[in-house]
């Protein structure tokens, strides 16, 4: 029988053959119920890597990327695992930068009421984190950029550096061999200084943007500067070759299967 990464393979594959598909020829290609396609289909769409149609799936056109606002309305339970776990690495009376990125934008809600200092150039970041007097928010000015809800300015780029960040999330549209990318490149900009200026980073990448082909040119970080990976499911081993030996990978859905098996 197939494991679910197999069969969203193959249906990838498939959507770049066809550029559509239906919820009942997933059922033929894979041999499974109605009730598992619908599971794929789900999957394909809450990680932004098909869109949903009325019956089935239709590809995202090539080399592009689903703005923040297609995303955004998208409440991706794996999303939510990544962002509850990363929360435990975020302490008290430590200074942090968050991204923008859809998975961060629900780890705000798990921060609340955490005495710390939170800087980041999202407005939904920081929306989140109004719900509550702490953490201290630091939002960076600037450009508004609409389509994916963050600021941007040589001012920000300044004001980072007067500043060493104890921890820096970091979400990204693909990660390879040469480095993490994101779409935009005056957010790309921003992380770099980030990043350079950090004690811990933490990278989140869910399995799919491993093998992500669309568009995304701007570089902010080698794949080496990252000191904790936070993913979904268990790493391929030549994935986990492009970061260094002693990086901490947590993988979510496989730790979540493992406790259930210890029960």
């Amino acid at each position: 029988m197939q494991s679910q990464v197999e069969r969203l393979d193959l249906i990838r594959q498939k959507l770049d053959e066809r550029k559509t598909i239906s919820t009942r020829e997933i059922m033929k290609l894979c041999h499974v119920s109605f009730d598992t396609a619908r599971r794929d289909v789900i999957k394909l769409t809450s990680t932004g890597q098909a869109i949903r149609i009325h019956g089935g799936l239709m590809k995202i056109k090539q080399g592009t990327v689903p703005d923040y606002n297609s995303r955004v309305h998208v409440l991706s339970p794996i999303k939510n695992k990544i962002a509850k776990m990363t929360a435990k690495y975020l302490t008290a009376d430590k200074l942090i930068y968050l991204n923008a990125s859809t998975t961060i934008s629900q780890l705000c809600r798990y921060l609340n009421g955490l005495n710390a200092t939170v800087m980041t150039n999202s407005i939904d970041n920081a929306g989140a984190l109004m719900m509550d007097n702490l953490p201290n928010v630091i939002l960076l000015g600037g450009y508004l950029n609409k389509e994916n809800h963050y600021t941007s300015s040589l001012n920000s780029l300044k004001e980072i550096d007067q500043y060493e960040f104890d921890i820096a999330v970091i979400g990204t549209s693909s990660v390879n061999k040469n480095g993490v990318f994101v779409v935009n490149h005056s957010d790309a900009q921003i992380e770099r200084e980030v990043v350079n200026r950090t004690k811990t980073v933490i990278l989140l990448a869910e399995e799919y943007k491993f093998k992500e082909d669309r568009s995304s040119p701007y570089k902010v970080m080698d794949c080496k500067q990252a000191d904790i990976l936070i993913t979904d499911n268990k790493l391929d081993p030549q994935y986990r070759k492009y970061f260094k030996k002693n990086i901490k990978i947590r993988e979510v859905l496989e730790e979540e299967k493992n406790d259930k098996t210890n029960f």
